[in-house]
């Protein structure tokens, strides 16, 4: 009630203003025909809503961040705008991922499609991600001493157990089934070929995604294309001839190599700022799409946005809101815990029962992941994310030879014969062994049962593709374990064709995220630039004896594809 009687005052007051705010605002308009969008190096899905000393401590890490949902807003004012000629796209070396380079490359085609002419420029040069986003364009620049590189696509794996030997700790795993390979860094000395043969099929995935990409551009074949990966470095004329860049530009170039006058120019931010300016604020809130976001492992602690309680908290305020229509559940996550999934996966059933739930498959969406949104209404995920693992790991840690060494003596006193099941002093028994793969069938049944009957199939028919297995989501797709492939916006589509809502009231909902935040450090090997190295390893060791005994749906041995 508050808020209420203080947006009516505010509204009161700006009433005076509004002839000065509408004469302001007109000579404020973008005069100019092309508009550019300068990208940051990190570029997200969707920025989420953070406490204002969060933002304050992130102001750093949020001016380097661009959001795709921002440029799909942008795209829709351009081209719905007849004074806009086109859209440049300066193009920085990307840290993002795979999905949310099908996504911009997605926005591009679809001005392209609308009639806009679309340009990006490569001040830095690149590398697969930025050729496979620009390839959409109708002209790509290069800065004259950047390079282009196009190696062929790679993921490596380092396998740590012959370390962990020298200092005398064994991992022993437990899996449910073949293909559930998350703890092998830590057991094997080399790659397994259940590994082997599906890490292989998402590389292929990727790479004929690229090779499909600038095939069309450079107007070849795949095959043909493919043995550009033979030259593999491009510096400057050598990636016009090879038809990669259309010609060499500086970034200050730009507007004479788009044949328009730098005044004619329109910074995208200002293009936003404009077209989403208002004075007047509603009184009450409006009906909206709630957005939960499942981020990272998913776990008892850790981060907030894979934290099982704050994931709990969010579904069940948007459960309970009757302006939230429906809700869109973003699971961008290699899964985690057994129980937090499971109750998760709880709440989002509850949800579903009031209202449509639509899940959001983000750069992985597996094991845990996927158990989550199981039961939505439906799933919606790029082609090139990575999904599937159903399926169950556990370890156990044996480090009796490294206490030896460093002279620590472990007395146990017990009340059953497998009190110290879970110690590290001693190795297990048979019989120890039969009762924890026992355990592990019983919560791999459940998992596959789970997914069938979200699925609304037989057992017998998701069996066959769960094991354990990663899928490249365009092959999930194939399969039925994904219902449509797109991006968060064709998510959001799916979402509203499932409201029980008059249709002018269904276009004009909006997505808005509800989260639960608390301060937090980034983790260790965050903080150190550790990721994707040999530490990765380390940290999966970590997060398997983390929360101690425990059976986790997560799929943590995916190396990232580059």
């Amino acid at each position: 009630m508050l808020r209420l009687v203080l947006r009516f005052v505010r509204n009161l007051l700006c009433v005076p203003l509004l002839p000065v705010w509408a004469i302001a605002h007109w000579l404020s308009r973008p005069k100019g025909r092309w508009i550019v969008v300068r990208l940051k190096p990190r570029l997200v899905e969707a920025r989420q809503p953070l406490p204002w000393l969060r933002r304050l401590l992130d102001a750093g890490s949020l001016r380097r961040t661009s959001s795709l949902a921002a440029v799909r807003r942008l795209a829709d004012y351009a081209i719905s705008d007849s004074r806009i000629d086109g859209v440049a796209f300066v193009l920085p070396p990307l840290q993002a991922g795979w999905s949310v380079c099908v996504g911009l490359r997605e926005q591009i085609l679809r001005l392209r499609d609308e009639g806009k002419s679309t340009a990006v420029h490569l001040p830095r040069g690149g590398g697969h991600r930025e050729l496979y986003v620009a390839s959409a364009a109708d002209r790509i620049y290069v800065a004259p001493q950047a390079t282009v590189t196009l190696l062929g696509l790679s993921a490596e794996s380092h396998y740590i157990k012959p370390l962990l030997d020298r200092i005398g700790v064994e991992v022993e795993p437990f899996a449910r089934k073949e293909y559930k390979t998350a703890a092998e860094r830590l057991s094997r000395d080399s790659m397994s070929e259940q590994q082997r043969e599906q890490i292989q099929a998402l590389i292929d995935g990727h790479t004929a995604a690229l090779l499909d990409a600038l095939s069309q551009r450079i107007g070849t074949t795949p095959e043909q294309t493919r043995a550009l990966f033979e030259v593999g470095v491009f510096r400057g004329q050598q990636a016009i001839d090879a038809r990669l860049a259309d010609a060499l530009a500086y970034e200050d170039e730009l507007p004479d190599k788009l044949g328009v006058d730098q005044k004619k120019i329109i910074e995208a931010d200002r293009y936003l700022d404009f077209k989403e300016a208002k004075l007047f604020r509603p009184l009450r809130r409006r009906p909206y799409i709630a957005v939960v976001a499942i981020k990272g492992a998913i776990s008892e602690s850790g981060a907030p946005s894979g934290r099982r309680a704050s994931i709990v908290a969010a579904l069940r305020h948007a459960r309970r809101d009757p302006r939230a229509l429906g809700v869109l559940l973003w699971v961008d996550s290699p899964g985690g815990s057994a129980e937090a999934s499971d109750l998760i996966h709880r709440e989002v059933v509850r949800v579903k029962e009031k209202k449509p739930v639509v899940a959001y498959f983000g750069e992985v969406a597996a094991s845990g992941g996927y158990y989550v949104a199981a039961h939505a209404n439906a799933i919606v995920a790029q082609p090139l994310g990575i999904t599937g693992s159903i399926g169950v790991v556990s370890a156990r840690l044996m480090a009796s030879q490294l206490l030896d060494r460093v002279g620590i003596r472990t007395e146990v006193l017990r009340t059953g014969p497998h009190a110290d099941l879970f110690s590290p002093h001693r190795p297990l028994t048979d019989a120890e062994r039969a009762l924890m793969n026992r355990e592990l069938d019983a919560f791999y049944d459940s998992f596959v049962a789970l997914v069938a009957d979200g699925r609304g199939r037989p057992v017998e028919d998701i069996e066959p593709l769960a094991r354990g297995r990663v899928w490249l989501a365009a092959d999930a797709h194939r399969h039925g374990l994904v219902d449509e492939l797109g991006g968060m916006d064709t998510a959001l589509e799916c979402l509203k064709a499932n409201i029980d809502a008059p249709p002018r009231l269904r276009e004009r909902l909006r997505p808005m995220i509800v989260a639960s935040y608390r301060l937090e450090p980034p983790p260790p090997a965050a903080q150190l630039r550790l990721d994707g190295s040999v530490f990765e390893g380390f940290r999966d060791l970590a997060f398997l004896l983390a929360e101690g005994p425990a059976v986790l749906y997560h799929a943590i041995s995916i190396p990232r594809i580059r």
